[in-house]
């Protein structure tokens, strides 16, 4: 069993433990999946694109939400706790570290998210009262796409929070989750209704999700534990 393994499973084991936060998150995607559909299918038109067009922006959308919200719970808990002095001193190199956190983060933000799209099919087919499905490519872009999106935002996060301060975290990491949010709900308005989801749009979507997480595994060589240490103190 690999390192980055052991690291991604004491997160997973230990988010699950967090009742109030996984109670949080389940709050948010039930509410989503249920409450916003009705009003979404009323204004998009055919059933059959709009089921398309929620199961590539909605739930792109719950699934970064979700990346950031036990992010915070995987990085900066640590921090504030302590605990990363402690894994600090391992023989856990800073990459394997992030690499693990990254992983711990994105399995049970990916589970959650599709049970989110879940949901929201459920919710569109008994709202409609016909059987409706996502096309091949929402469907793919929702079990790939959308997990690489989690990881490459969930990355960058947990990058900024071990190389900046606490105060800084709060101000930079609020500003990247909703920053990525309002241009996925910008390029949704700029589409309009008549936007349909092709193969090429989902190719460049999960090409932009792998950019995120090259750039983000490259720019880890400049994490160091004294800069980390240091941090805990800002």
């Amino acid at each position: 069993m690999s390192r980055i393994t052991v690291v991604a499973e004491k997160e997973v084991r230990q988010l699950f433990k967090s009742r109030n936060v996984m109670l949080s998150a389940l709050i948010f995607v039930v509410v989503f999946g249920i409450f916003t559909i009705p009003a979404a299918l009323g204004g998009m038109g055919e059933a059959g694109n709009a089921m398309d067009t929620l199961g590539f922006y909605l739930v792109l959308t719950l699934g970064i939400f979700m990346g950031y919200l036990f992010t915070a719970q995987v990085f900066l808990r640590e921090k504030q706790s302590g605990v990363i002095e402690t894994l600090l001193c391992t023989p856990l190199s800073l990459r394997e570290l992030w690499s693990g956190k990254v992983a711990g983060v994105t399995i049970p933000a990916t589970l959650l998210t599709y049970f989110s799209a879940a949901l929201i099919t459920g919710t569109a087919t008994i709202f409609t009262g016909e059987t409706l499905l996502p096309s091949l490519p929402v469907l793919f872009h929702i079990i790939i796409v959308v997990p690489a999106f989690i990881a490459a935002t969930s990355g960058l996060i947990g990058f900024t929070q071990f190389m900046l301060g606490m105060r800084e975290n709060q101000i930079l990491n609020f500003g990247i989750i909703f920053g990525i949010i309002f241009l996925i709900t910008f390029v949704r308005e700029l589409a309009g209704p008549g936007f349909s989801v092709t193969w090429g749009v989902v190719a460049a979507t999960g090409g932009l999700a792998l950019l995120i997480i090259l750039a983000t595994t490259w720019l880890t060589r400049f994490l160091s534990r004294e800069r980390i240490m240091v941090t805990l103190r800002e």
